[in-house]
């Protein structure tokens, strides 16, 4: 099942953001990633590793997963989840709940992060 190989890239891709780690984020994304932020800013996969994890302008402190839900289809599954975050940004430390939709892709026997929306829960 899907279910539990998705949960492990989320929790990858959250680890990797914390310790700033560009080859482990990189890692579980794939190469055609595009990914709409809860601003509305669009990321390929070399922007939002660049965002996310070496520029500096965004430092994650933490980030936990809930709500995961996951539908598996031929070749891809969707997952819907809650984020809870922490980061800081602009000197000031945030701390934010968003829902977000993941599309993962089956490659070569792994899943990759393929596409994703969030949006500030209500």
């Amino acid at each position: 099942m899907a279910g539990e190989a998705i949960r492990q890239v989320l929790a990858a891709k959250a680890e990797a953001m914390v310790h700033r780690s560009a080859e482990g984020l990189a890692a579980q994304l794939h190469d055609d990633f595009i990914y709409v932020n809860a601003r509305g800013t669009r990321f390929d996969k070399s922007s939002y590793v660049e965002t996310y994890c070496t520029s500096g302008r965004i430092t994650f402190h933490d980030q936990e997963i809930a709500d995961l839900q996951v539908t598996e289809f031929p070749g891809f599954a969707v997952a819907t989840l809650t984020l809870h975050d922490r980061f800081s940004t602009g000197g000031r430390e945030v701390r934010a709940t968003y829902r977000s939709l993941c599309v993962f892709a089956e490659t070569n026997g792994k899943w990759l992060w393929a596409a994703g929306q969030t949006m500030p829960a209500s």
